[in-house]
């Protein structure tokens, strides 16, 4: 009998923003990867309808990529068997072309691991995995904006070069209050555009740290 842990995991954590996990368990049963692939495009297609401009394609590798490093650091964050040497095994890079369309899939999911990260220096500030987890939020900033990664390390190329992703970032910039963020050269312009004419009401930190351009 298959259980589907890894799938069911992904659905509730969507749909209800929430993460159960049923036992400590990191296989995932035959068929599994490809549920979880259709069903994070359905939820792709369903999100991307109210995306500014043309939403860039789904990008199955990286949702599934994304599926699995949030379900492995929440299997570790509450089931730690596995020794300090074995986490980077569990969490791979991500090989293929980081471009927009692999930002915006994969944040199906990844934009909940700031929270997880959040959690996790709350039961162990000392854990080896928070250094995993913040390396991925860094290379992955849309979805990890909230940790507050080193500005001075981020890439923009994959969120400038599509003006679909660019106009989603900013937006979360300005969601989120990220001041410093929003001073980068690939943000400020687009982020003043955004704003407009009520900026003063919309972000008033914003309007008075740019009155001297």
């Amino acid at each position: 009998m298959q259980h589907s842990f890894f799938f069911h995991m992904i659905q509730q954590l969507r749909q209800q923003e929430e993460i159960v996990l049923y036992e400590n368990i990191l296989k995932k049963e035959d068929g599994e990867l490809e549920k979880v692939i259709d069903f994070l495009e359905f939820e792709y297609r369903d999100e991307s309808t109210n995306y500014p401009y043309t939403a860039p394609s789904y990008h199955p590798t990286a949702a599934l990529w994304a599926a699995n490093t949030i379900y492995n650091a929440a299997q570790l964050i509450l089931y730690r068997d596995h020794k300090e040497t074995d986490l980077n095994r569990l969490f791979p890079e991500f090989e293929p072309v980081l471009d927009a369309s692999a930002v915006l899939s994969a944040d199906l999911c990844l934009r909940f691991l700031p929270d997880m990260i959040f959690q996790l220096k709350v039961i162990d500030s000392q854990d080896g995995l928070i250094e995993i987890l913040e390396k991925i939020v860094e290379k992955w900033h849309y979805s990890g904006m909230r940790c507050d990664p080193e500005i001075g390390k981020l890439d923009f190329q994959a969120i400038a070069s599509d003006q679909c992703a660019m106009q989603l970032y900013v937006n979360r910039i300005i969601e989120y209050k990220k001041l410093k963020l929003s001073e980068h050269p690939a943000c400020s312009k687009v982020i003043k555009s955004s704003l407009g004419m009520y900026g003063e009401q919309l972000w008033k930190e914003f309007k008075l740290e740019n009155e001297h351009e």
